[in-house]
């Protein structure tokens, strides 16, 4: 129990501890082994990128241009939004960690050593400063409030100074101890709330650290020797305590850190021996399930990434580590604590590339990392270096520099004759040669090929760098580092990794145009939620579970949906799947036939190996399935649907044993045909033509493959499929340019496909002729673009933070901003736009995704999209019907100034159409309306309202020539001139000629 000094009454105790969790194995016990065999990890499949450096170099209270730079030295992130504050000098700035735009400054007066959002109010941080006082900074009203002062006004800690703070989501409470103390401090984190108290701890033993439960009112109190016990943060009764039997031969110092599970009843501590554990809590008696040591350095930093169900810890030495957890389920076998902890498959952080990515620079000396502040809710992380500008590595840097040439020489004369895999692992264990980068070493190369100096490897481009550096001997960049790099974990194989995996349905190009005037929708949109079929009905709004694609998962595999591809016309699902193992991670490709005939009890379904699938042809009568080497491919074929009964009374059926053209004669080909890629491929696409399906290699270029059946090779690998470009139509990528999406939408000028990538998004024609192309960029996010739409004429795609429609003009207009970072496009209705959104994290939360909707007028994508692909792509539609179709069925009301600039402009059936709307429209004054006529080379109409406007001015009857109606006179009469003049310049020229 606690006591509380200030009102010296004893609480009751609790009773005595409860036991310790035996095991009932009746042999002496021995003692764990922390470091079991085990085999050798796959090859990571992830890696440590930075999304943007948020830019401090004029915050932390510097006065003068010859002041030294700060460097950030806390940072901390908003439980529910992507929100981060971070403290540099006196100062606590507080950024948008999207966009990189500064929301709120707060000078506090003094340095921060300790900070945390209020779980209780969003916008308030409670921080700890150097003059030892606590004060809650508001950044809504950019005020602060002092919690606590010391007893002592000379009490002063500086920021290497232990203090430990807690706070609970329960009650506006904190508290805060310092290191090796006997006694805990509460104080309220409101004004007037509750007044400083100080409570004695019931074990005579120091404090070292503190930690509240996210959601239980538990407070745990670290002692020294290991032992952490469990109080009631009202009452301060013990709960239980946590510690290892007292025959056990590990021996703890001291937690150093605390981390939770956010739904399981799991808490993670990090001892200050290196002894990482794993607590289950969730029952009367608390079990340790997981125990490991990571390594000789105490652990400072414990924290769960819940995007990616993976934990990372920090040493004291900077060394981070990323663990995912096993759990065996198996009755008959006694759970193994030592196998609960595993080294994930991720890449070891390459500081030099953290710090030159996304127009950052490097340092030398390499920083080493001080703490890493994780999103509670998003793949998001800020990394706090130790400052290195004091120490004696700057003051003696010629010295480190001439250091590090030795090293450097003697891994690239070690390198020689090695595979860039083994000189990429050994200049990654000198942080990348302090020189240059692992990805700027793979930038200089593919330059060099592109100059044709095939032969030069990445050894030779180090080795270069290693003797025309020019910054090495007392020209390197040492410390502070004053940008703040916010990081992530990037799936190079699976970019969309932290966003729902849904089929947007698509609106064909005359939509709105039936021939009973009804709109017509989907009856219900699908998406996944884990290894669920969802189904979302758009009439009823209602979520049901369409099919359970997977019955059962091993428990030492984890299922991760990637993609699923729909065809309507065959009510056939593609659906691929990650799955990682104990062996490796390996694809799996689940087939589904949709239900249509209620009769039928079971739907049919299987699965096949395979990394991507893709429908080809206009009927969708066949599709691909690319093998796990990316070089083979197997095509298959379905059975023709002849009528709409059929369709809907039949089902496709998959030709397992049979692959032929000709129907009279299926002996002639056995199995799937196959097929051979010259290279590897990344991804394949569905294309509406015929035995053509769409593939990309990364990086290099997009292509149409066609998949001739007329002949076979000889060889067992099937039918060769070139990626060569010459003499075809591409589209060539950039540097490290992926492809996410590809849809199609069908023209009267034949099909169009929407190409979403990394780096832009594209419309191109169905031979691959770029139409339409943008990169601009709203915010940080990564990657840049998120999901694509199609609605009649407009391809609307999403980004981290905004909606944004891509016009046939090559320009990109914003629709609206949403605050939902990791949401998807799912479909757009009359007067909204649906989007897939993952739930929050939540115990009591089933679902791991949700249906959100965003109110958005269509009538202005509509309009815009129309009349650019009237101008630009020259469809040969009626215009003024689909413009009039159009303005009667979608509320006039949402029309913006930008989409009448737009039409006013087009053709003369939109200039005409402009003009209405304006004079309609009641959002629109009379100098807009003018303004637009104008444009539209309306003039008759311009002067009507000049006229109407002049007789109710107060000027009437003479208009003096300072006033703002007559220069408004005279603009129209230039307008005239110019259009005139110019019509008179064309009869010239057709005369003459």
């Amino acid at each position: 129990m606690l006591q509380i000094v200030s009102s010296s009454k004893l609480v009751q105790p609790a009773g005595p501890l409860p036991p310790q969790h035996k095991s009932t194995d009746r042999r002496s016990p021995a003692p764990p082994d922390l470091t079991p065999e085990r085999p050798d990890p796959p090859p990571p499949a992830m890696e440590w990128a930075t999304v943007q450096h948020l830019d401090l170099r004029h915050a932390g209270g510097r006065r003068g241009a010859s002041a030294r730079p700060l460097q950030p030295h806390a940072a901390a992130f908003r439980a529910s939004q992507a929100i981060v504050a971070v403290a540099i000098g006196t100062h606590v700035v507080e950024f948008d960690a999207l966009t990189g735009s500064k929301i709120a400054s707060i000078d506090l007066g003094a340095r921060v050593v300790r900070m945390a959002y209020s779980p209780t109010a969003s916008h308030i941080v409670i921080a700890i400063l150097e003059d030892a006082t606590i004060r809650s900074c508001d950044f809504a009203t950019e005020q602060t409030l002092v919690l606590h002062s010391p007893e002592k006004k000379t009490d002063h800690v500086s920021i290497d100074t232990e203090v430990h703070l807690a706070l609970t989501p329960l009650e506006p409470i904190v508290f805060f101890g310092f290191h090796k103390r006997m006694s805990v401090t509460v104080v309220g984190t409101v004004e007037g709330g509750r007044p400083p108290t100080k409570i004695k701890t019931d074990l005579k033993k120091p404090v070292v650290n503190l930690a509240c439960h996210p959601r239980l009112p538990v407070l745990y109190v670290a002692y020294a020797e290991g032992l952490i016990r469990a109080y009631n943060i009202q009452t301060y009764v013990v709960h239980y305590t946590l510690q290892l039997a007292v025959d056990s031969t590990i021996k703890l110092v001291g937690a150093g850190a605390f981390g939770f599970h956010p739904t399981l009843e799991w808490i993670f501590i990090g001892d200050r021996g290196g002894t990482l554990l794993a607590w289950d809590v969730s029952t009367e008696r608390p079990s340790m399930i997981g125990i490991t040591q990571a390594g000789s350095q105490p652990i400072t930093s414990v924290s769960w990434l819940p995007t990616l169900r993976l934990l990372v810890t920090i040493s004291k030495d900077g060394a981070l580590q990323v663990w995912k957890t096993r759990v065996i389920i198996n009755p008959n076998r006694q759970p193994m604590e030592t196998h609960f902890f595993e080294h994930a498959a991720i890449e070891t952080m390459d500081i030099t590339k953290i710090l030159t990515l996304q127009g950052g620079e490097a340092v030398y000396p390499l920083p080493r990392i001080r703490n890493l502040a994780v999103h509670p809710k998003f793949n998001l992380a800020a990394v706090i270096f130790a400052d290195m500008s004091g120490t004696e590595a700057a003051k003696n840097k010629a010295a480190y520099t001439r250091e590090g040439r030795r090293q450097l020489f003697a891994v690239l004369q070690g390198a020689r004759g090695s595979t860039a895999a083994v000189l990429k692992e050994k200049l990654l264990a000198l942080g990348s040669s302090g020189i240059l980068a692992e990805h700027q070493l793979q930038a200089q190369l593919q330059e060099q090929h592109l100059k044709g100096q095939s032969q030069l490897t990445i050894s030779d481009i180090a080795r270069k760098a290693f003797l025309h550096s020019h910054f090495m001997e007392g020209h390197a960049k040492s410390g502070p580092i004053s940008r703040l790099p916010l990081i992530t974990i990037s799936d190079s194989g699976n970019l969309l990794r932290d966003v729902p995996v849904c089929q947007p349905f698509h609106l064909e190009l005359n939509f709105f145009n039936q021939e009973n005037r009804v709109v017509q929708y989907p009856v219900r949109a699908f998406y996944l939620d884990g290894f669920n079929l969802m189904a979302h009905n758009l009439s009823s709004g209602a979520d049901n579970l369409y099919k359970k694609l997977y019955s059962t998962i091993p428990s030492n595999m984890e299922c991760h949906p990637k993609n699923i591809v729909y065809s309507p016309k065959q009510h056939m699902f593609l659906v691929v799947f990650e799955l990682s193992g104990p062996n490796g991670v390996a694809h799996e490709v689940v087939l589904y036939w949709e239900q249509t005939d209620l009769q039928t009890v079971n739907s049919k379904g299987s699965s096949i190996k395979g990394r991507d699938a893709a429908f080809l042809g206009p009927d969708d009568n066949q599709y691909a399935i690319l093998e796990e080497d990316r070089t083979s491919l197997n095509l298959f074929n379905l059975k023709a649907v002849a009528t709409k009964e059929a369709l809907e009374n039949n089902a496709a059926v998959l030709e397992e044993n049979t692959f032929a053209d000709n129907v009279t004669n299926p002996t002639e080909r056995q199995g799937p045909m196959q097929f051979t890629f010259e290279s590897e491929v990344d991804r394949i696409f569905s294309a509406p033509l015929e035995s053509t399906m769409l593939y990309v290699i990364s990086g290099k270029h997009i292509g149409l493959a066609k998949l001739l059946q007329g002949y076979r090779l000889s060889a067992d690998n099937g039918v060769s499929i070139t990626t060569k470009t010459e003499g075809k139509k591409f589209i060539k990528l950039k540097p490290n340019e992926s492809v996410l999406q590809v849809h199609w939408q069908t023209t009267l000028r034949g099909p169009v496909v929407g190409i979403l990538t990394t780096q832009r998004v594209m419309i191109a024609s169905a031979d691959l002729d770029i139409l339409s192309s943008s990169s601009t960029k709203y915010d940080r996010g990564l990657p840049s673009y998120r999901s694509m739409l199609w609605v009649g004429p407009a391809l609307i795609f999403s980004s981290a933070t905004a909606i944004s429609m891509l016009g046939w003009d090559n320009k990109v207009r914003s629709i609206l901003s949403t605050s939902f970072p990791r949401s998807v496009l799912l479909g757009a209705l009359n007067d909204r736009l649906l989007l897939v959104n993952p739930t929050d994290i939540n115990p009591r939360q089933k679902k791991g995704v949700e249906i959100r909707s965003c109110l958005i007028g269509l009538l202005e994508p509509l309009l815009i999209g129309f009349a650019t692909m009237q101008q630009y792509f020259e469809q040969k539609l009626d215009l003024s019907e689909v413009l009039y179709q159009i303005t009667s069925r979608f509320d006039s009301l949402r029309v913006t100034p930008r989409s009448l600039d737009i039409l006013a402009k087009g053709p003369p059936v939109c200039g005409d159409l402009a003009v209405s709307l304006s004079q309609a429209g009641p959002q629109f004054t009379q100098i807009m309306r003018c303004n637009y006529a104008i444009k539209a080379l309306r003039f008759s109409t311009a002067l009507s309202i000049l006229k109407d406007e002049f007789l109710r001015s107060r000027d009437y009857p003479q208009c003096p020539p300072t006033s703002h109606l007559f220069q408004r006179f005279r603009e129209l009469g230039y307008a005239c001139i110019k259009v005139m003049t110019f019509i008179q310049d064309n009869i010239l020229i057709s005369t003459k000629y």
